[in-house]
């Protein structure tokens, strides 16, 4: 079996969204450059990662399996990298934020700015709805969060950072 690890990152990407183009989007890849990825990777294992049933995609039980490995890969080659970051004296890593639509409009431009200031850094962002949201932050997969109400029924620690005061025009 031969996997790259850019394809464990399109897999891993269409696994979270459940979506080809989605994972396109965020990858800065075609839609087919995504499917081509996913189809060799397919061929190396010997067993269907998704399945499509109408217009949705589900893992299989192959993916299901692959995606808990692919996700212990990436993070120990982020681990690797961080370290060798530090040992240069950067201050590195990986930071993955989520926003809420609703606040897509100052958020980019706060993350903008902290881009500028910690290149070392490397931001994924996901700008998703509400309930898409919150199941990811059941599932622990982003860093950090943005969005205009905290949710009550989960144990997390929330700050209120700056005021989005209303307006009636």
């Amino acid at each position: 079996m031969h996997i790259t690890i850019r394809q464990l990152q399109v897999f891993e990407a269409v696994a979270r969204h459940l979506s080809y183009t989605r994972a396109a989007e965020e990858l800065h890849l075609t839609q087919p450059a995504v499917s081509m990825q996913i189809k060799q990777m397919e061929s190396s294992v010997g067993l269907p990662m998704f399945e499509q049933i109408g217009k949705k995609i589900y893992l299989t039980q192959a993916g299901d399996a692959m995606l808990l490995h692919a996700r212990t890969i990436m993070q120990h080659l982020e681990a690797a990298a961080e370290e060798m970051n530090d040992l240069r004296g950067e201050d590195s890593g990986r930071l993955r934020v989520a926003i809420a639509s609703t606040v897509n409009y100052f958020a980019t431009q706060l993350l903008a700015d902290f881009a500028r200031e910690n290149p070392a850094v490397e931001i994924s962002l996901d700008v998703t709805n509400r309930e898409l949201l919150l199941s990811r932050l059941e599932a622990n997969l982003p860093d950090l969060v943005l969005m205009g109400k905290p949710p009550t029924d989960m144990d997390l620690v929330s700050e209120s950072f700056m005021d989005n005061p209303l307006i009636v025009i």
